[in-house]
Order: C-alpha cells, then sequence, then structure tokens
C-alpha cells in the first residue's frame, strides 16, 4: 500500500472513534464587534480542541494546538492577503485559522441565534482542515493536486472540503447538546451545512454540490465519527 493510500484512503483517524461529548462555554452576547466575535470564536475554539485531541491522539496523530487570528480584508497572513472571497480559511503554512470578523456580525437581536450557529460551523469547519493537517491527510492532499488539472483537480478540492465539513458535523453531533444546536440554531447549522456550490453559480465548483454536502454532513452528525467522513474512497458521484 503507498503512503498516499495509507494516509488518505486508511488513515487512523478513520478508525479512532467518536468525538465525545465536551462540556462547552460559549458566551451568550451580541455579536455586534470584532471583541464579540473573536470572544465567541475563542471559545468555540477551545471546545473544538478540546474535544478532538484525544481522538487525534487515537489516531496515533501528535496533537498540536491551532491559533485564530480575527481579521479584515485586505489583511496580511502567512498564506498571503486576505481576500474578499471567503469569510474564513485555513492555513498550511502555520497551522492557524483566520477568520473575518466582519461577516460574523448579527443583522439584529432576532438574528443573534442564527449569527452564532453560522460562527460555530464555520469555526468547526477549518478546524476540520486543522484535523487534516494533524493526521497527514493534507500533505498527501497536496501530492495528488500537483499531479491533476482541471475538472479531475476540482474533485480532489472537493474531497478535500466535503471531509473538512463532515468532520464539523461530526464534531456538532456530539455536541448538539452542550451547544443547543435545536430550534433556530439547528436550522442555521443546516442551511450552511447542507449548502453547496450551486449557491455561487460564479465560483468554481471545488467544495460539493448541496447533495454531497447534505450527504456527508448528515451522516457524521448522526455517527458522531470521522468514521463517516472518508470521502478519499468514495465514488465520484458521492463527491459532486
Amino acid at each position: 500500500m503507498s503512503l498516499e493510500d495509507t494516509y488518505l484512503l486508511h488513515n487512523q483517524l478513520y478508525t479512532a472513534g467518536q468525538v465525545p461529548a465536551t462540556p462547552c462555554y460559549l458566551p451568550g452576547g451580541p455579536l455586534k464587534t470584532r471583541s464579540d466575535v473573536q470572544r465567541s470564536a475563542n471559545a468555540m475554539l477551545v471546545c473544538l480542541q478540546s474535544a478532538w485531541k484525544p481522538v487525534v491522539e487515537h489516531a496515533d496523530a501528535s496533537f498540536a494546538p491551532t491559533t485564530l487570528y480575527v481579521v479584515t480584508v485586505g489583511a496580511r497572513t502567512a498564506c498571503g492577503g486576505f481576500d474578499a472571497d471567503s469569510d474564513a480559511f485555513y492555513c498550511t503554512d502555520n497551522s492557524d485559522i483566520y477568520l473575518d470578523w466582519t461577516q460574523h456580525l448579527e443583522e439584529s437581536p432576532d438574528d443573534r441565534q442564527y449569527a452564532s450557529a453560522d460562527l460555530l460551523w464555520v469555526m468547526a469547519h477549518e478546524f476540520g482542515h486543522h484535523l487534516q493537517q494533524l493526521a497527514g491527510i493534507s500533505a498527501y492532499y497536496d501530492d495528488r493536486l500537483d499531479r491533476t488539472t482541471g475538472a479531475a483537480s476540482l474533485e480532489q478540492t472537493r474531497r478535500l472540503e466535503l471531509q473538512a465539513s463532515c468532520l464539523a458535523a461530526a464534531f456538532l453531533g456530539a455536541n448538539r447538546d452542550t451547544l443547543d444546536l435545536y430550534d433556530d440554531r439547528i436550522d442555521a447549522y443546516q442551511d450552511e451545512a447542507y449548502s453547496g456550490d450551486e449557491d455561487a453559480p460564479s465560483s468554481p465548483r471545488d467544495h460539493g454540490s448541496r447533495k454531497s454536502s447534505t450527504a456527508w454532513s448528515k451522516a457524521a452528525f448522526t455517527a458522531k465519527s470521522p468514521s463517516a467522513c472518508n470521502t478519499w474512497s468514495a465514488p465520484a458521484n458521492r463527491v459532486s
């Protein structure tokens, strides 16, 4: 078996067990300022790292924390300038997360639960990329990407992105109660998790269709485990 198959198709993360339910404290206040967003996102990060650390270690990988940088469009990062194409991204050069705080402000008090759940989803997805880095998946994805172009290249990127979303859903399913993912908050989570490339017609097809996003996220939310997230061995029609 090649190392690429070992780390992508048969990664030990897939057999490391369920994500544990973790006591999480999330501030319940408004998201009206940079400080509000940073405080909430950092609290989410603490919860994510606490929950995933034992899973990563069970996968025989070394756990290392990531750092969150709350920025705005135009900020310089270790991976270049932060542009307007995304509200957050994971930088493999320094293994850290960059978040545009202006994209996560609530529009009104009625929007508070939605904005909070949306921020939680974004943080969980970006942390999914950190897990891929820790487990050695990112490095072999890079190798595959270097060997492909066009539609084949986009398929590899969809496998990476759908897996990050799937890992996010596993964490959120395991911690549904402590994160209060019910009513408006579960609706907000599903709006994000089940969205697809069709929702941004001018963008490349690099994150997955609504059908694929929904299927992977639903499966992992129920399983509460990365065992549901092996996108690399899935047929092409499951990563459309």
